[in-house]
């Protein structure tokens, strides 16, 4: 793979990690709300639809590769929006 391909990919995968955060905090404000079977239904359909979107973005940036590191991305930025939304919070309530 080039390096211009996987550098994208490591920013789309960011990205993702950032947008997963705020689908994730959606979907459990909208999910807390109803009864267990439907909570699973909802549940698997989620990951499903996001599974989806990120492996559409990855068939149209590189062909559809997946390796370790793009997961690891998704997971740093997902990590730097939860700090910074803990951090905001915090220094809100003060």
């Amino acid at each position: 793979m080039k390096l211009n391909v996987q550098i994208f990919s490591l920013l789309f995968s960011l990205f993702f990690g950032c947008i997963f955060y705020f689908l994730l905090d959606i979907f459990n404000k909208f999910n807390s709300k109803n009864k267990l079977l439907l909570k699973i239904f909802l549940s698997i359909f989620f990951t499903i639809a996001c599974s989806l979107m990120y492996f559409i973005g990855l068939l149209y940036i590189n062909n559809g590769y997946l390796h370790f590191y793009f997961l690891i991305f998704i997971m740093v930025g997902y990590y730097i929006v939860y700090s910074f939304f803990l951090h905001f919070r915090k220094n809100r309530k003060m």
